[in-house]
């Protein structure tokens, strides 16, 4: 299995495109043994975490719902043979080249049979979805039994991430254009499951078992340099149990 090192890491899909040196330098001197633990971390769930949760997949067919233009599991030393990308848009679907089978389609209507796949996983998409009961439902309906599944979003509860709730995609492409942040795309992200509380209670009530929930978060901007150190000690206030809500990051495991 590949582990990913700080140099190697990467930041969640839309955060901000830096190289790791680049943002060690950008952080103030007084955050940085704090930050390289945050970054160590991030990569950790980011790479490491979802590639060895692929273990024992290798021949099984797979669902990367919402694959975009690459795919993480893609990344894996020992390769998945049977990953099937699902994205609704074609462009990003011709742009991965990361994955050979790929299908468009939305995931609140799955275009594959019931008990189809092994695994589902998608990453930095529910965020974006309006009906997840819906979506839950088709991923349980196209798991196999005993199928496994891995969500990776963001926390709406992050003050960082809220925000995108209410402002429209062009008030955030022009943020992005001010602050110079490189991503993908901006799309409409109602935040309609992205708390701890909901992944739960959908998954629970869509039939899934073992549901596992994770939280993790790093500055996904690094400047003004003000704004950096207000995330960093947003950061220092989610370690701690009441405040854990506050991180950037959401992950949720389970089998049917």
């Amino acid at each position: 299995m590949t582990v990913i090192t700080p140099e190697k890491q990467e930041l969640p899909k839309g955060a901000f495109r830096m190289t790791y040196e680049e943002q060690l330098a950008a952080v103030p001197k007084v955050f940085r043994a704090y930050w390289k633990k945050l970054a160590e971390k991030n990569g950790y769930y980011n790479n490491t975490f979802i590639l060895t949760w692929a273990d024992g997949l290798e021949n099984e067919l797979v669902l990367d719902a919402g694959c975009g233009q690459d795919s993480t599991l893609s990344r894996r030393e020992k390769p998945l043979r049977r990953i099937a990308g699902l994205d609704p848009l074609r462009k990003d679907l011709q742009v991965n080249r990361s994955l050979r089978h790929k299908t468009q389609g939305v995931l609140e209507e799955l275009p594959f049979a019931d008990e189809t796949f092994a695994a589902i996983h998608c990453d930095s998409v529910f965020e974006h979805i309006t009906d997840p009961a819906r979506v839950v439902g088709e991923f349980y309906r196209v798991l196999k039994p005993g199928g496994r599944a891995l969500i990776n979003t963001n926390s709406v509860f992050n003050p960082f991430m809220f925000p995108n709730k209410f402002l429209s995609v062009r008030q955030r492409e022009w943020l992005k254009k001010k602050m110079r942040i490189a991503s993908e795309g901006t799309y409409p992200a109602p935040y309609r499951i992205n708390t701890r509380r909901r992944l739960v209670r959908y998954l629970t009530q869509a039939g899934f078992r073992d549901i596992r929930i994770y939280r993790w978060g790093v500055p996904n901007l690094y400047r003004p340099r003000w704004f950096l150190v207000l995330q960093l000690l947003m950061e220092l206030l989610a370690e701690t149990p009441l405040f854990c809500g506050l991180k950037h990051r959401l992950m949720a495991t389970c089998r049917k």
